[in-house]
């Protein structure tokens, strides 16, 4: 039996290991332990998973911040336009939180937070009051490798380039993204950066989406028209699993939002480990998926090899 091919897009805060080698054989080991754990392991077969790691757009500093980009290091105070980005989404994560913000003028001043304005900080603890503790610490690392791939084009482009050369060398038919992941990926699709076969059909048939943050991230100026739904193109099965308990996709799925899309609740666990990607990959419905990516293999018409899709305009 042939060899399934499965591409990951990995989420933030990869450190010095994450290699495409070392990510790569981190999820092959999970998603092979739930194949074999599974009543169809035998009609799955082997899998192959590659996660191309796109962390030289994000080298890491002496201080462990991660850069936004050529020149672009997190460790100094954020510029105007990250300011705006980072309340933007803080306020689109938790809008109710406008109404608990401190206005002020010496709020925000004494939080001790050098990296951060005032402002920043004030939005930040008003979010911590209406959604826990605490979860505003995790969201900035989200929130500000999302600010560095999508306002910044060659730090994107970067990206985005490591993925599709994954997809183009694997003729992967199924993608797991994670985390930001999701938002990369998705902001491929949109894009036409998704390799195609030669009769035009997608490259990629299969998309799982975890723990995403599409739901209040996308629409901040970024991979999609605010107020239009979320869609995925004809030929791609998308599926986003989400936990009640991931503060990145809020405990809530895609589908009131997107269109085609199916979502799966996977019960992870209390909030350190419900967005860690392993406890997603481990889920029965990946192997459920690989499952009908195979079926979709097997029936393609001979000769549908992916192609490299052609630069978007």
């Amino acid at each position: 039996m042939d060899v399934l091919q499965i591409a990951g897009v990995h989420g933030i805060r990869q450190g010095s290991s994450a290699t495409m080698l070392g990510l790569s054989s981190k999820w092959q080991k999970t998603v092979d332990s739930a194949v074999a754990a599974s009543k169809h392991a035998e009609a799955v077969g082997p899998v192959a998973l590659t996660v191309p790691s796109y962390r030289e757009a994000y080298p890491k500093t002496a201080t462990r911040h991660m850069r936004l980009g050529p020149g672009q290091i997190d460790d100094a105070p954020v510029d105007e336009d990250e300011e705006v980005f980072i309340l933007e989404v803080l306020a689109a994560y938790a809008p109710s939180a406008l109404a608990e913000e401190d206005a002020s003028p010496l709020a925000g001043h004494t939080l001790g937070e050098a990296r951060f304005t005032p402002r920043i900080l004030r939005r930040a603890r008003a979010v911590d009051r209406v959604v826990g503790k605490g979860v505003t610490d995790r969201l900035l690392w989200l929130v500000r490798e999302a600010h560095g791939y999508l306002r910044h084009e060659e730090t994107g482009a970067a990206v985005r380039a490591e993925i599709r050369a994954a997809l183009t060398a694997t003729g992967a038919p199924m993608v797991i993204a994670h985390s930001l992941g999701s938002v990369i990926f998705y902001d491929m699709l949109t894009r036409g950066e998704v390799p195609i076969r030669h009769t035009g059909a997608p490259g990629v048939t299969t998309l799982i989406t975890c723990g995403s943050p599409l739901s209040w991230l996308c629409v901040r100026k970024g991979v999609h028209t605010p107020g239009a739904p979320l869609s995925a193109p004809a030929g791609v099965e998308w599926t986003n699993l989400h936990s009640p308990n991931d503060i990145v996709n809020k405990g809530a799925g895609l589908s009131h939002l997107a269109v085609g899309v199916t979502d799966v609740v996977a019960h992870n666990g209390g909030v350190a480990k419900a967005h860690d990607v392993h406890r997603y990959l481990a889920k029965e419905t990946v192997v459920e998926l690989a499952l009908r990516a195979r079926k979709r293999v097997r029936d393609a018409h001979s000769g549908s090899c992916p192609e490299q899709a052609p630069s978007a305009s």
